[in-house]
């Protein structure tokens, strides 16, 4: 009688199938896993940063004062940088303490300030305000004259897993970084002229209502572009009084020159490239990356 034991030829092709599989599945999901532990980490901190920056006013101590003014007190003080007046209105002061701090402190202090790292990474970053019409692949950025307004950190790698997080702002204080005129007010004709340097970001008429000191003669309005384009021809209450943007006609045709003449009307103008102006606000995006 045969007392050895033996494997039938199936047992042995599955073994050898199940092996296989074992070893490939084994050397395949590791893989899967470092991608899901990076976006599980880096979601909550851009997240986490642009909340800080749009809803936190900062902080700064000495020892023996403190205050929320920290833009005033950074070179000489521990701070703790947030942006905000209040949520989601950002003052442009704190704005451009964070670009001068960056460029004068550099990449780490700022990494360091913002928390962007832990005992085993550090994160890497790109921090902006764009308009927004502005994408990943085609950034455009808010500008005070020729520069952005802010950006700091380093160029966004295209071989990187980068999370991207949007806040919509707005300024607190626009005057700082719009031209706002309250000239057009008056009962008599007159013509303002506006010296503008186009791509502008926003070239908005408001027209509040009549003059004070004229309530009987109809209020209307006219607007050219380089003297000899006419884009607004408005008469009487219901089409001069308003909001008129015409952003996008003076950078069609590159002018360089705004002409607007009024009769009998009360409003100003607002000329900027620092953001896009909607309900009465002048307002951008944050833009947080994280890799």
């Amino acid at each position: 009688m045969e007392t050895k034991g033996q494997l039938s030829l199936d047992m042995l092709i599955g073994l050898t199938v199940f092996m296989l599989s074992f070893i490939f599945i084994a050397q395949y999901i590791p893989s899967i896993f470092v991608v899901e532990r990076s976006d599980i980490a880096l979601y909550p901190l851009a997240y986490r940063t642009a909340s800080v920056l749009a809803e936190d006013t900062g902080y700064w101590t000495n020892g023996t004062a403190n205050g929320t003014d920290w833009e005033n007190h950074y070179s000489d003080a521990d701070f703790r940088i947030g942006l905000a007046i209040e949520p989601d209105v950002l003052s442009v002061d704190k704005i451009n303490a964070l670009q001068n701090y960056y460029n004068t402190a550099g990449y780490e202090a700022v990494r360091t300030a913002l928390g962007l790292y832990d005992p085993q990474e550090r994160y890497d970053y790109n921090i902006s305000l764009q308009l927004f019409k502005s994408n990943s692949s085609h950034p455009v950025y808010a500008r005070n004259d020729s520069q952005p307004l802010l950006l700091i950190g380093k160029d966004i790698p295209n071989y990187r897993n980068v999370v991207r997080y949007e806040r919509i702002v707005s300024y607190g204080n626009a005057t700082k970084v719009a031209t706002i005129s309250s000239k057009v007010d008056t009962p008599s004709t007159r013509t303002y002229t506006f010296s503008v340097a186009p791509p502008l970001s926003a070239f908005v008429i408001v027209v509040e209502g009549r003059n004070v000191n004229t309530s009987n003669s109809t209020p209307w309005m006219k607007v050219w572009l380089n003297n000899n384009i006419q884009i607004i021809d408005v008469r009487g209450d219901n089409e001069t009084i308003g909001v008129f943007d015409i952003t996008d006609n003076v950078n069609a045709v590159g002018a360089t020159q705004v002409d607007v003449k009024v009769h009998n009307v009360r409003g100003y103008v607002v000329v900027t490239n620092a953001g896009n102006y909607i309900g009465g606000r002048i307002g951008a995006k944050l833009v947080v990356c994280v890799w």
